[in-house]
């Protein structure tokens, strides 16, 4: 028998893509977000009593939160509006699924490798100390407390994961658009910080097998990093986006400043996702070449 799956955020990014591969794999799926389109139900999940009688007809068995405010700049601006979208919307699905007796449903919670700021160490695991240094870190530090809360008081199946620096086709924001923009504004590249800040870069495709693995596969731990354990310089990622732009090397500049929320230095410890098979399929120059070529569409 199909097994119901839920998507919340299910026209985002990465919902979007997982909704897709669920419904390869032959799932019974289920989307929400704040529009509707095909597969997908405008839900208002501030709503606590919409989203209980929707979970009541749906009786999902998987539910993968992807929904949630997701742009650092606009938490700084507007803290009260991401606290909204991020840590009230999650504390409505969970208890909505705890007062329905569905403490058996398995849930993933979408969190962010920003709930880490500046780590003590690399490579950085899964138990180091949390230190958000911007609203929406700090928003998705207080989701996964919610979501620690529900899986030790009463047995739910939930599972974290803290998504490192996801990119590929489709993501309008970020740095790689940022690029783009600048590309097609100016013809430079001229970027934030001093170009040796790093991050550890996991295409998308590579991010929806990992949240598969974590919503089918049994485990006891709660928090898992998603990533490639690499660690990628932002100067060797614009000379990298570059290479797949046609843009010439000496059209790239840093200016030295950091932005308020930006962490330095990244690089995750993955063997809890690599445990339950997570293995990368795409290197960073072919999945920024596909990127470049969406972008130029």
């Amino acid at each position: 028998m199909s097994e119901n799956v839920l998507i919340t955020g299910a026209a985002g990014f990465i919902g979007t893509k997982m909704l897709n591969l669920f419904m390869e794999r032959g799932y019974t799926v289920y989307g929400w977000d704040r529009i509707n389109m095909e597969h997908v139900d405008s839900i208002d999940m501030l709503d606590e009593a919409a989203v209980i009688s929707v979970l009541k007809k749906i009786k999902p068995d998987i539910v993968v939160h992807c929904a949630g405010s997701a742009d650092v700049g606009k938490s700084v601006q507007y803290p009260e509006t991401d606290y909204a979208g991020n840590v009230t919307i999650t504390h409505n699905l969970l208890f909505a699924l705890h007062k329905l007796h569905m403490e058996h449903v398995r849930v993933v919670f979408l969190s962010s490798a920003g709930v880490y700021g500046n780590p003590i160490s690399l490579p950085i695991t899964e138990d180091m100390p949390v230190n958000p240094l911007s609203p929406y870190a700090l928003h998705k530090v207080m989701c996964e407390d919610v979501c620690r809360y529900f899986r030790c008081n009463y047995g739910m199946k939930i599972k974290v994961a803290r998504i490192f620096s996801a990119y590929g086709a489709g993501l309008r924001k970020q740095i790689f658009w940022d690029m783009h923009k600048k590309v097609e504004q100016t013809g430079k590249l001229e970027m934030f910080g001093t170009g040796n800040e790093s991050r550890d870069y996991i295409h998308v495709n590579d991010v929806i097998q990992s949240l598969y693995l974590l919503a089918v596969t049994e485990s006891d731990e709660l928090i898992f990093n998603v990533a490639n354990g690499e660690e990628t310089t932002i100067r060797q990622a614009t000379e990298c986006f570059a290479e797949c732009a046609g843009i010439s090397k000496d059209k790239i500049s840093f200016n030295g400043h950091v932005r308020e929320g930006d962490p330095i230095n990244w690089r995750a410890d993955i063997s809890r996702i690599k445990k339950l098979g997570y293995k990368k399929s795409i290197e960073m120059l072919d999945g920024l070449q596909e990127y470049v070529n969406w972008v130029k569409m």
